[in-house]
């Protein structure tokens, strides 16, 4: 008590000044309007940011969770999407065949199967495209490729997923054909010049042709029916032993844009086959 009361001596004059100073705080406060406004207001907007300052905590680890469940629920969003997607294609696909009217004709003999183009080679003598089938989706070699611009290929070569297809733009792929309105047969072959172009040989002399008829299949073959489109004659000139024509045909085929194809399967393929090799046997 002592040591207090030897405290409060010393420091006296420190005592009276903060006592006189919270007197005028009191004073001030009470009787001027204006101070005791300001001073709660100023108290008000403190206390304003402290409330602001913990809501926004509250909001941010509110937030966690709600950005957790926006993730989930995007991911579900995202799977459901490509799942959509995928049903969208096998529909076009599904679709653009059974609209076909050339498919329609035939689909009592031949077999239709879409695929996609997922390699294609264009500056080599013999090009090659590589498609998404395979022997697993009943894909076998010497089936035929077109699309909806017109004849692509021949399947040259499979494995369970893939399939390599001989286009016309290989200097090894020879189809059987005929100029539309005629009954000349011929044989287009490319001559590994121009992507856009192939040539027709052993036109008949006899036969008319003329810039702008149509090359379709003969359907001379178990690979395409006949009719399927291939390109359009440009020029006329003769063969090298002078015995036939041999005609210039801009291809409708755009090779270069090639991306889903259909290919074509005969039912009597093997039939026609095997009973043209028991002639051959006879010879």
């Amino acid at each position: 008590m002592q040591s207090i009361l030897s405290l409060l001596v010393k420091y006296n004059h420190w005592f009276l000044f903060v006592l006189l100073e919270g007197i005028s705080i009191v004073l001030m406060f009470s009787f001027n309007s204006y101070q005791g406004a300001a001073f709660f207001t100023s108290a008000n907007g403190i206390a304003g940011n402290i409330y602001s300052f913990m809501a926004d905590v509250d909001g941010y680890f509110g937030l966690k969770d709600e950005n957790e469940a926006l993730v989930e629920y995007n991911r579900r969003l995202t799977g459901e999407l490509l799942a959509l997607k995928d049903e969208i294609s096998a529909i076009k696909d599904s679709t653009a065949i059974a609209g076909n009217a050339f498919v329609q004709r035939n689909k009592e003999v031949f077999s239709f199967a879409t695929a996609k183009v997922v390699n294609n080679s264009l500056n080599r003598v013999n090009n090659y495209i590589t498609i998404d089938k395979g022997s697993a989706d009943g894909i076998t070699s010497e089936m035929g490729v077109f699309n909806e611009q017109g004849v692509v290929g021949i399947i040259y070569q499979t494995s369970d997923n893939f399939s390599i297809v001989m286009p016309l733009l290989n200097s090894k792929s020879m189809i059987s054909c005929r100029v539309e309105g005629s009954n000349s047969f011929c044989t287009l072959k490319w001559d590994g010049g121009e992507l856009q172009y192939s040539y027709l040989i052993d036109l008949p002399r006899y036969a008319l042709f003329e810039p702008g008829d149509t090359v379709i299949t003969s359907g001379f073959s178990s690979i395409f029916p006949a009719g399927l489109p291939i390109g359009e004659i440009q020029n006329l000139e003769d063969s090298d032993d002078g015995m036939f024509y041999r005609a210039k045909v801009k291809l409708f085929v755009d090779f270069a844009s090639v991306d889903n194809v259909t290919v074509i399967g005969s039912s009597t393929k093997e039939e026609q086959e095997q009973l043209e090799k028991s002639i051959d046997r006879d010879k």
